[in-house]
């Protein structure tokens, strides 16, 4: 929870150091200038929107856009004030880490410290027990690597909030006076709030002998990711968005004209925190209780390999949302989650008897 207290206020960070430095500069925040101005200043590509951005984020003295010049020294001014503005955020987060690294020294000493306590007896399997369990190890490392396969696409599919869906809420989402990276705090607000109803509900459950496996709920867990894409599907399908690049090359009145509410943002979000609070915090459970005892430490590894495996795709999501029109970029998202739900369910007898 606390953890997703901090990813909660995370977010607004960046966003507000960004916004005061440009202020410092008679500037206001655009999403869409920086693309505008590097296209310029890269090969002197004057974009139909350029000049009535630089009005709107141009505070100071007007920019005299007959003048390639002027036009040029603001891109690169605007540039360098933006970054300089991250730069910052990445100050604040120095400056968070310090403020934890003394919490931590101050009170180390109420903390428990597992060198005093004996050293427990490192837990492994004798000669026989290898040679008579042989087969239920094969097995038990098949289920895991089968779990591990499904948790890789999860994190693909889910931790698109860091890629394609703060472009798309830079892009299609109304929210003039809110930054996009803003929307990333939706989620762990979801975790907080629903982390409890969602462990009542399951504990409510066992309390009536319905129990629900881990297996089971990673494969409920990918079907509600699914239905955060089949909704972003069926609304960009009906709104008839295009690509995100060809919806950037739109004027200003067309692109106001296609924009949505952020409800659309905070429904994905919600389905996308369900599934993730049916799948993250059972995965190392699911592990402890798969691996063979002489290999938890490297199978606990393996999860967090799978982690690292899909979020070093997700790259994947970017590239096709700028291609084609959105609603296939999130169609392709739906399948994944489909098929490793499927995937899953298929495998959830087998799963259930070698957990059991």
């Amino acid at each position: 929870v606390f953890i997703n207290i901090g990813g909660l206020l995370a977010p607004f960070v960046a966003p507000l150091l960004r916004s005061w430095w440009l202020k410092v500069h008679n500037m206001l925040y655009n999403a869409q200038l920086p693309a505008l101005c590097h296209k310029y200043l890269n090969d002197g590509t004057v974009d139909p929107n350029l000049a009535g951005l630089i009005a709107k984020a141009n505070t100071g003295a007007a920019v005299d856009m007959a003048d390639p010049s002027a036009v040029s020294a603001f891109c690169t001014s605007y540039l360098d004030v933006f970054n300089t503005g991250i730069h910052y955020s990445f100050i604040a987060s120095v400056a968070a880490m310090m403020i934890s690294l003394v919490i931590f020294s101050l009170c180390r000493k109420k903390f428990p410290n597992p060198a005093k306590k004996e050293a427990a007896a490192v837990q492994g399997y004798t000669a026989e027990e290898k040679a008579s369990m042989a087969k239920e190890i094969k097995q038990r490392m098949a289920a895991l690597f089968a779990v591990l396969g499904v948790a890789v696409f999860f994190w693909l599919s889910f931790h698109q909030n860091g890629q394609s869906l703060s472009v798309f809420a830079r892009d299609f989402i109304r929210t003039e006076s809110i930054a996009p990276e803003i929307w990333q705090a939706v989620n762990p607000f979801f975790v907080i709030v629903l982390t409890p109803i969602i462990m009542a509900i399951f504990s409510a459950l066992a309390g009536k002998g319905k129990v629900i496996s881990t297996p089971r709920k990673i494969a409920i867990g990918m079907g509600i990711a699914g239905c955060a894409y089949l909704f972003l599907t069926i609304f960009s399908a009906s709104m008839g968005y295009p690509s995100g690049t060809e919806f950037r090359a739109l004027d200003d009145s067309t692109r106001s004209s296609m924009l949505a509410g952020p409800w659309v943002l905070i429904v994905t979000y919600f389905f996308l925190t369900v599934a993730e609070l049916f799948i993250s915090p059972l995965g190392l459970s699911f592990v402890s209780k798969v691996a063979p005892k002489n290999l938890q430490g490297l199978c606990q590894g393996l999860w967090l390999g799978a982690t690292a495996l899909g979020n070093l795709m997700i790259w994947i999501g970017p590239v096709m949302y700028n291609a084609w029109p959105i609603q296939y970029c999130w169609l392709v998202f739906l399948v994944i989650c489909v098929i490793s739900m499927g995937v899953m369910l298929g495998m959830v007898k087998w799963l259930e008897k070698v957990t059991g």
